[in-house]
């Protein structure tokens, strides 16, 4: 069961796209009404490690034989209050 990627997406712009959710489902700093997701359930300014990044990482690798051309860092609330974002990013390099 994948818990932390979604897709690939297919997308005119960015063509074969890999989601990534950095923070649990609706953390946000904001909450926006135009929201896909609807009211943030968990609105916070806190930067800390929410979702293990050897966890992100290792499901990442679970797509290594397909072709992927974007990775995406968004997903279900705001990925930069991921404490460990530049570890994931580092990872994904």
């Amino acid at each position: 069961m994948r818990r932390y990627t979604y897709g690939p997406v297919l997308s005119r712009r960015l063509g074969r796209s890999l989601g990534i959710d950095l923070v649990p489902y609706k953390t946000c700093t904001f909450d926006c009404v135009y929201c896909q997701l609807g009211r943030t359930t968990n609105k916070t300014v806190e930067r800390r490690e929410y979702l293990p990044v050897r966890s992100i990482l290792r499901e990442i690798e679970e797509f290594s034989w397909e072709r992927i051309d974007y990775i995406t860092l968004a997903g279900s609330g705001e990925p930069t209050l991921n404490s460990k974002i530049g570890g994931v990013i580092e990872g994904i390099k």
